[in-house]
Order: C-alpha cells, then sequence, then structure tokens
C-alpha cells in the first residue's frame, strides 16, 4: 500500500487529486487478477463550497494601476523563502522619502496585484489554479499555510462513512477547551458529516486596503457575485453561496459585506483578530509612526505614516471609533508614574472624547493634541502647499476633514452589525506569564501623554516648541510629554477592548478568546494555555486555525444543494 492509499475497514481507498486544470481526478494502479482485495475510488463530490478570505491592512498586494503596473506594496514574507524579500523590502523602504511613499500609494491610483508569490500549501493543486483563485493577491508567508488548511482539512473530513485525522482527533473538542467563551457546544459527528458531502474551495479576497472599507465591502460583493459563482455554474459545478473569513481590518470590510451592501450569497463569516471599534495603535502610529523593525517598512515617524494614511480612508477606519471601549475617553494626559505608585495611575489633566465624538474632538482637530495637529498639516502633502481645485483653494485639511467625516458615518453605520450568523476570535495577553523570552503582547488601550511634574497643567494652553514626530513634544515651558509605552492586554496590535467587541452582539454565535488565562471558572482551557499569538501571524497558531474550522464547519451546516 502507498503511502497516498488509506485502508478502512479492510478497503482500500484511492485519494482524488487534481490535475493541471484543477479537476479531480483519481489514480489507481492494475493489479494481478490474484489481488482480490476490496478497492475504492474516492469521487469528489461536484457540491461545493467557496471559501472566500479577506486579509488584513497591507495583507493585499498592490500595483499602479494597469496590466503591467510597477509593484507599490508587496509586504515581506518574513519566513526562511521571504528571508531575501525582507533584506530587499528594508533596503528598498530606508531610503524612501515619505513624498516618494505618497506617490506609491495613491488611493485611487493603485490595484490588486495577483502576481505575488503562491505557496501552493499541500492542496495538491498546480499554482496556476491557485493564482486564478487570487492567492496571488494576498499575503504568502501569513496566509496562504491557513488558506490551503481550509482546503484540505474540510475537503477530507471523512472518507466512506469514517471520520479522517482532524476530524476524528480534534474536530469534536470541546470548544471551551481552544479558548470559546460563550458555551457553543461541540461539532458532533453529524455536522462533521454533512460537511463531507461538500468539496472546499479557497478563493483570495484581496482589496485595495488604501479605500474605504465600505468601498472594499462592494468589490467583494462583486467578486463572489460576478466571478466565484458564475464560475461554479459555468463548469456545471453547484455551489449557491459562499463562507467568509477573515483577518484583522478585513472583518470590517466584511461587515460592509453582509450588512451595508446586503450581499445575500454569504451564509456566515469567520472574523480572526478584527479591530471591531477600532484600535488605540491607529492613533499612536499616526503622531509617532510604527514600532520596531516595522518601522523602516511601514512608517518610521509621522511624517511618513501621515503622507500616505491621511488620504487613505481605508486606515484612518482603523482608528477608534464612537463606541470604542463604550464610549469611554482614551486619549489622555497625566503624570508619570513614580515608584513609589506604580500600581495607580496618577492625576489625569486631560481625558478625550468626552461626548462619545472623537471624530471632532480629536481626529479633526487642530489642537496639538490632534490627530493632524496645524503644526503638522504640511505632512498630508509633503512638498505641496494649496492646491488649486474647481477654480477655488481648497488644502489638503479640507481634504481630510470630509474624509474623517466619511469615516464617522462609516464607523455609526456598521457599529453593532454583524452577519448571522458570526464566529469570532481575538488575543488577550499582556505580559508572559512566569516571565522568560517573548516580550509582552501589550498594545494602547488608551493613548496617554505622560509628563513630569504637571501639576497646574492646562491642556488647552500648550505651546509646543518641538515635535519629533516619534511621540515625543516639548513644551514652550521646558517641560515634556512622551507617548506612554502600551498597557492594554491584546495581541500586540489589537487590544482585547475591540477584540471583544462583537460579544454578545446580535448574529454573534461564538467568541474564542486566546492566551495565557488566569482565574478562569468552568472552562479547562485545556488547548489554550501558550502564550499569544502575534497578531499579523495569528492564523498559523492552532488555536486561531480551531476557531476558524470550527465556525467554518457550523457555518456549512446552512449548506442544502447537495443531493
Amino acid at each position: 500500500m502507498s503511502e497516498e492509499e488509506t485502508k478502512i475497514d479492510g478497503v482500500l481507498h484511492y485519494p482524488t487529486k487534481f490535475d493541471a486544470n484543477g479537476i479531480p481526478i483519481v489514480q489507481a494502479p492494475l493489479t494481478d487478477v490474484t489481488d482480490t482485495q476490496q478497492k475504492n475510488i474516492m469521487a469528489a463530490p461536484p457540491y461545493i463550497i467557496p471559501v472566500v478570505f479577506l486579509p488584513g491592512l497591507m495583507g493585499t498586494n498592490l500595483k499602479m494601476s494597469g496590466k503591467d503596473g510597477k509593484v507599490v506594496w508587496r509586504p515581506p514574507n518574513a519566513d526562511m523563502r521571504g528571508a531575501f524579500e525582507v533584506v530587499g523590502a528594508l533596503v528598498t523602504y530606508l531610503f524612501k522619502t515619505a513624498k516618494q511613499r505618497k506617490a506609491d500609494l495613491a488611493k485611487d491610483a493603485v490595484e490588486i496585484d495577483l502576481r505575488g508569490p503562491i505557496d501552493t500549501a499541500d492542496t495538491g493543486l498546480p499554482e496556476k489554479i491557485l493564482r486564478e483563485r487570487g492567492w496571488g493577491g494576498v499575503m504568502r508567508a501569513c496566509y496562504h499555510p491557513m488558506m490551503g488548511q481550509v482546503q484540505t482539512m474540510l475537503s477530507a473530513v471523512a472518507q466512506c462513512g469514517a471520520l479522517t485525522k482532524w476530524a476524528k482527533e480534534q474536530g469534536q473538542d470541546d470548544p471551551a477547551d481552544w479558548g470559546e467563551v460563550s458555551g457553543q457546544p461541540a461539532l458532533t459527528k453529524d455536522d462533521l458529516m454533512h460537511v463531507a458531502c461538500y468539496r472546499f474551495e479557497v478563493w483570495g479576497g484581496g482589496y485595495n486596503w488604501l479605500a474605504s472599507n465600505r468601498d472594499s465591502g462592494r468589490s467583494i460583493k462583486t467578486l463572489i457575485e460576478g466571478t466565484i459563482l458564475p464560475w461554479y455554474k459555468k463548469n456545471k459545478l453547484r455551489a449557491d453561496k459562499v463562507i467568509v473569513y477573515t483577518h484583522s481590518m478585513g472583518g470590517l470590510v466584511s461587515r460592509a459585506l453582509t450588512e451595508l451592501h446586503t450581499c445575500d450569497k454569504v451564509m456566515g463569516v469567520i472574523h480572526g483578530v478584527q479591530p471591531a471599534t477600532g484600535a488605540g495603535g491607529a492613533f499612536k502610529r499616526m503622531r509617532a509612526g510604527f514600532e520596531g523593525a516595522e518601522q523602516v517598512i511601514l512608517g518610521r515617524d509621522a511624517a511618513d505614516v501621515t503622507a500616505i494614511l491621511a488620504a487613505a480612508p481605508g486606515p484612518l477606519e482603523l482608528l477608534p471609533a464612537f463606541d470604542y471601549n463604550d464610549g469611554k475617553a482614551w486619549l489622555k494626559v497625566r503624570d508619570k508614574k513614580t515608584k513609589a505608585n506604580a500600581d495607580a495611575n496618577s492625576q489625569e489633566y486631560m481625558a478625550l472624547p468626552t461626548n462619545r465624538d472623537p471624530y471632532s474632538e480629536i481626529y479633526q482637530s487642530t489642537e496639538w493634541f490632534g490627530l493632524i495637529p496645524a503644526a503638522n498639516e504640511k505632512l498630508m502633502e509633503p512638498g505641496k502647499g494649496k492646491q488649486e481645485q474647481g477654480g477655488g483653494k481648497r488644502t489638503a485639511r479640507d481634504e481630510f476633514d470630509k474624509t474623517i467625516a466619511k469615516v464617522a458615518q462609516f464607523h455609526h453605520d456598521i457599529s453593532e452589525k454583524y452577519c448571522n450568523p458570526t464566529y469570532a476570535h481575538y488575543g488577550r495577553q499582556g505580559k508572559k506569564q512566569g516571565g522568560g523570552f517573548g516580550g509582552d503582547r501589550f498594545i494602547w488601550g488608551d493613548v496617554v501623554w505622560e509628563g513630569d511634574k504637571l501639576s497646574g497643567f492646562d491642556p488647552t494652553a500648550v505651546t509646543v516648541a518641538k515635535d519629533d514626530l516619534n511621540g515625543k513634544l516639548t513644551l514652550a515651558d521646558g517641560k515634556t510629554l512622551e507617548i506612554a509605552a502600551p498597557d492594554c492586554p491584546g495581541d500586540g496590535t489589537v487590544p482585547w477592548i475591540s477584540g471583544a467587541a462583537p460579544t454578545g452582539k446580535p448574529g454573534v454565535a461564538a467568541m474564542f478568546r486566546h492566551g495565557q488565562q488566569e482565574g478562569e471558572q468552568g472552562q479547562s482551557q485545556k488547548h489554550n494555555q501558550d502564550f499569544c499569538y502575534d497578531h499579523q501571524n495569528s492564523y498559523l497558531d492552532k488555536r486561531a486555525a480551531f476557531a476558524a474550522l470550527y465556525g467554518i464547519v457550523k457555518i456549512a451546516q446552512k449548506a442544502d444543494w447537495h443531493e
């Protein structure tokens, strides 16, 4: 018996493979007439459930518009295969000015680049088929392994009535063992046998992440209704609806898809590490750039980041929304903590927003604490002043304010709206329990400007003498304010207060909380003892993989086109 053959209850089974055109085939070797062993050829079902994956911010490859447009964004794949990509990207971006970055990443001048590298990820499919399904448009290292896992595991849940490896060993686990917190039941054998009637095929749903998530949701609707489902009909295969699963900002795109554009071809959605109500880190990075080695590629300081994102609605929609942390204030000024008072916050001298309106109070404000204060307006148009538009003078600030007004409308339009059903998972981790290597997963929940000896400080009477664009302000009176280190548990990018926001909302069927937990009652957390994954690589973690597979199987119970 070869490694590809499977023996179940004494019967030899030959697996389905795919030819160069992605057509399912079975290759069964001829045997001697004396070989009377019963053999089965596994016919691939003609009933398909397409699964559409929506990546996060910066997870879609972009190029200049046009057939042969130059590559303008291809995130480096930080694995062994992509080591040279990382080095090349660091060298390329190290010498790019803010003006050059802005020219490369202009919202209306770019489109999805489907020419990116492909990892066939044990799917058995040729690269050209995966490219046709959009895999080349999404980041390879972080996404393709999970996309392949979904396709291979769910297309081989059972053989001849017997559950196969994943379904038998993990598929019927108690979800609480994997971090589920709302008491959902385990999958049953009947659940798993139902999905065994279908073949799952994963498509990449890349989108222009510089544009509004509202527009991206519309483009994904066009992809589903105009490309994916018609493809199956043309090829005489049955696929009536799709399942969507997302990473990070892809969750906002999917909510626009199902709740604003009412795409009824989506059976359900799985959200992974979604900044459901925004993220404090989005504000911090507009004022101080990104952190660590990533800053060379993503933006070293406020000049790099503002030049691109001030005119990019999609990333601006990641700012804390009006309902972030239930509308509590999150932008603050306070005295630094002292060693004698290390566990308590010192006096706060400012706490915004005060009226659930971060748009006018913070984002459109020209004050020193605003997203783009008056002194930083020049960063929106590096090397330019006012632009002549339509015979009148319209500044970059005017355009920015219009964009923020649309951001506010988008936030209100999707607030607490989720596809029914939705399954979601998020990370909640601070420091690593017991110490040791691995750092932490703290992120900015609140963004706090800290200073020494601020007694009598008046935030309305501040004169900034110098802004280093990396989060440190020197005031006219010699005092300094600096953005404090993050202290909200999360996954290193999304604070738990935003990741957990869908909990209990209409349509949300299950929530998985991942990371080392303390004091859990009534939950074994058997498979949730490890340090939490980091945001970008979350789908490479076994907990996120289980949550996604569980959600897909549950949603697939709605599929009714198998005869």
